[in-house]
């Protein structure tokens, strides 16, 4: 049903009259053929607000628009001061006729300016018929009963003046028009000669389907300059298989689709109902031939339903079930002799279709080579490939879905939350849709459509005792656009699952920035921020800690440095070992590698803990003899740390027994510290000018240069989290996150340590919930980013690393992959 969508489109672009109720003296004229009428109480107000139209006005080239303006151009010399109805009729494939029926005179006024011109008259019966040739253009008028009616077509003039039975003896006409308000204008749509429209349009497309929607569509369109909305009813009779018919004897429901769209989907068609049985009985006299519905299980599964639906990505489809009973639709769809993949904590099963959707749903849906299904809480899904339902659950997950979209969220706001059918386009993504659909008459103005500020456009039906309420909207998004708008641009599955959390390592050749992870196996990857995997390679145990970025050959090429058990690598980005590196060491490494680079000058010292021992290193992976320190008087805790302050240099290294030693660059004690700490997980920092940290009793403390304790009590828990810049303290307390002095409360969770980072002169600062896989950055003032929290199961790096403006972010994935995300 992804063609329902076009006839969206068709709608609103054709969609345009001032509506009033129709006057019974003009709609005797009205030719029997007609397609669309357009009943105009104020033409001039109407063909005013076609001209002040943002979305008409900045589409006007595009073909359709132009063979209407061309073909009614010929009306602006027309007055328009009185009501009227304008009607078009389709002759044949290619061309259409119009009528416009009014009070008032019956010739073209003010000829006299209008160069190329000739008005002939002759007489038919009682009727004098003048033709107006104006340029290029031909146009017959008359008058009848002081009826007013112009043409560019005699022979549907004349069958107008000269046929008894004209469209207003139609019952079911003049039922659409008494739904008209009074309040806008009106179009009324015959569904019955809609089929040259739509073969003259849609050639490539079986839309055989849409005349036999209904009977009448009768709209009123309100026309603004920044929006257009239809609202009113499309009738049906029981006489007839409509389509619109199959929701007699049913409610409609909420339409939830959108919690599940993503927003980068083409769009999506939903339908719901409260009783499938009756909704199913009322579907067979549409199908071809009838069906036997021979479909038992099937059957079973859509009783539990209560809304059906495909989600259009680009290049394939997703079908949908939404159940009131997931547990029992689990055990209705799973088997206990395949093992499902898993994907981000969802199971992805394989599927056999067997043609029973289609056939127990046609026409509605014709889902077709079903061949995996997957549950996203109460949502059954059903693909020809597992990368659509990957691409459905990650946009879940990262709640980058319709439902959260501001210009959806806006839409949505002026339609009924409960309805029989709902269709809604993501407009750029259709677009290209539509002019796969449209003639090649229509092709390249379709691909020159301008939707930058018209997003979403959605047209519902609520079904009511042989009528539906038809309410359509496409407005301006009025939300203000913003640059933070965080988008997946890689996901990179590994061999094995990730033993090390993923950090982003300076790229010399690109300026930018690649990452390095670890799995299980102890093979380490460098991948592009574009998800390329660059290389692998086996290291002989788990990298301790963080990988570091040095350039140890002073050349503006950068290597990786870190420590597994019993060695100390330096690996250029090509995979290959630093000589004399690695380093290896008989007795096993306690803490990651430490390194220090004192004066920026890229003379690095690389600090080595096993247990008391303190080793230090130079680039050549010499012992530096001046560093004095070597041994500790209990297990060293934490890596060591080089702090600076002002002009001088510290390094502190914290011990169990609670002692810590505040060193000078030769290993010297240059800060003592008599009082014991009971150090926490947490790092040492320089905040506010003070060695900073937290204890096991949740206080702040800090260490001034002369070696002073001060303990403050911040009454924080046995498993808070902190970390600080000179300027910014953060501390993660439960789920109660402060930054500076603004106090964030998180849902509860299990949180990582929150991680500062300082980019493009911005503050950020993240940290995941590992429970539900969130990943939430913050900005200084303790703002959530837009976009944010995004899919995620690890502490997260944060960098500039495509060389724009707008930072990366990389996290785990939940199982064995990375996930790459640009934050605009």
């Amino acid at each position: 049903m992804r063609n329902i969508l076009m006839v969206l489109v068709a709608f609103l672009l054709l969609g345009c009259a001032e509506e009033r109720s129709a006057s019974g003296d003009l709609t005797g004229f009205i030719p029997e053929n007609s397609v669309v009428i357009i009943d105009l109480e104020d033409p001039d107000l109407f063909f005013s607000n076609l001209r002040n139209s943002e979305f008409l006005r900045e589409n006007k080239s595009h073909s359709l628009y132009r063979e209407m303006e061309e073909k009614l151009a010929i009306l602006d010399l027309i007055p328009h001061t009185n009501p009227a109805l304008l009607t078009l009729s389709f002759t044949g494939e290619d061309s259409f006729d119009f009528t416009f029926i009014s009070r008032g005179a019956a010739e073209i006024p003010n000829l006299d300016s209008i160069p190329n011109k000739m008005i002939e008259s002759f007489s038919t019966e009682d009727h004098i018929i003048k033709k107006y040739t104006i340029e290029d253009q031909v146009a017959f008028s008359t008058e009848k009963d002081s009826i007013y009616i112009f043409s560019n077509s005699r022979s549907l003039l004349e069958t107008t003046l000269f046929e008894e039975k004209t469209l207003y003896d139609d019952p079911d006409f003049q039922k659409a028009m008494k739904a008209a308000s009074g309040k806008h204008p009106s179009v009324y749509i015959n569904h019955k000669k809609l089929q040259p429209l739509l073969k003259k349009w849609f050639p490539k497309k079986d839309l055989s389907f849409i005349p036999g929607f209904s009977n009448w569509t009768s709209v009123d369109a309100e026309i603004t300059q920044n929006s257009i909305k239809l609202n009113g009813i499309s009738t049906a009779t029981d006489t007839l298989p409509n389509l619109i018919n199959v929701f007699k004897g049913t409610s409609p429901s909420s339409n939830l689709l959108a919690t599940v769209t993503p927003v980068d989907a083409t769009g999506f068609y939903s339908v719901t109902y409260n009783d499938f049985n009756r909704f199913l009985q009322n579907l067979t006299p549409l199908q071809k031939g009838g069906t036997d519905k021979n479909f038992p299980d099937t059957k079973e599964l859509l009783e539990i339903t209560t809304e059906a639906g495909t989600v259009f990505l680009e290049g394939e489809s997703v079908f949908i079930l939404r159940t009131f009973d997931p547990e029992g639709a689990d055990l209705l769809l799973s088997s206990e002799s395949e093992v499902p993949e898993d994907f981000r904590g969802n199971s992805i099963y394989k599927y056999s279709d067997n043609g029973s959707f289609r056939e127990l749903l046609y026409p509605l849906f014709s889902p077709e080579g079903l061949q995996h299904y997957t549950r996203v809480e109460d949502f059954l899904m059903f693909s020809s490939s597992s990368e659509a339902l990957k691409d459905i659950i990650t946009a879940y997950q990262n709640e980058k879905v319709l439902a959260k979209n501001e210009a959806y969220i806006s839409t949505f706001g002026s339609l009924s939350t409960d309805a029989s059918v709902l269709v809604v386009s993501n407009n750029s993504g259709f677009k290209n849709v539509l002019s796969g659909m449209v003639s090649e008459a229509f092709k390249s103005s379709t691909n020159d459509l301008d939707f930058e500020n018209y997003p979403i456009t959605a047209l519902q039906f609520i079904y009511q005792d042989n009528y539906a309420h038809v309410h359509g909207v496409m407005m301006k998004n009025s939300a203000p656009k913003t640059k933070n708008s965080t988008a997946q641009i890689a996901s990179v599955k590994l061999d094995a699952a990730p033993a090390t959390n993923p950090v982003f390592f300076r790229n010399h050749r690109s300026k930018g920035m690649d990452v390095a992870v670890q799995d299980i196996e102890n093979t380490l990857y460098l991948i592009s921020p574009s998800g390329k995997i660059y290389w692998k390679k086996k290291m002989d145990s788990r990298i301790l800690g963080e990988i570091h970025s040095i350039d140890i050959l002073k050349n503006g090429r950068y290597q990786l440095a870190f420590a597994t058990q019993n060695q100390l690598h330096v690996i250029d980005r090509n995979g290959n070992p630093v000589k004399p590196f690695p380093h290896k060491f008989r007795d096993a490494i306690t803490q990651p590698l430490a390194v220090f680079d004192y004066d920026n000058n890229r003379d690095y010292r690389f600090v080595i803990v096993q247990g008391k021992e303190v080793l230090m290193y130079d680039n050549k992976g010499r012992r530096v003899k001046g560093f004095k320190y070597s041994k500790a008087t209990d297990e060293v805790v934490h890596a060591p740390k080089h702090i600076r302050l002002g002009r001088k240099d510290y390094i502190l290294i914290p011990e169990a027994s609670g002692k810590l030693n505040i060193l000078s660059r030769t290993g010297q004690i240059r800060v003592p510290v008599k009082e014991k700490i009971s150090f926490s997980e947490n790092n040492w920092y320089e905040y506010k000018g003070n060695f900073t940290t937290t204890n096991q009793q949740g206080e702040l403390v800090q260490v001034t240069e002369q070696g002073k304790v001060n303990v403050t009590n911040y009454s924080l828990s046995d498993t808070h989290h902190m970390t600080a810049t000179s300027k910014t303290l953060v501390t993660l307390n439960e789920n109660t996150l402060t930054i500076r002095d603004k106090t964030i409360t998180l849902d509860f969770g299990l949180y990582t340590e929150p991680r500062i980072f300082y980019l493009n002169n911005k503050i950020y600062v993240s940290l995941t919930d590992t429970q539900t896989q969130k990943v939430y950055l913050f900005d200084s003032n303790g703002e959530l980013l837009s976009g944010f929290p995004v899919y995620g199961n690890s502490v997260a790096d944060l960098a500039n690393a495509t060389g724009n403006s707008a930072p990366e972010l990389v996290v785990l994935d939940e199982n064995d992959g990375i996930l790459i995300y640009e934050v605009k």
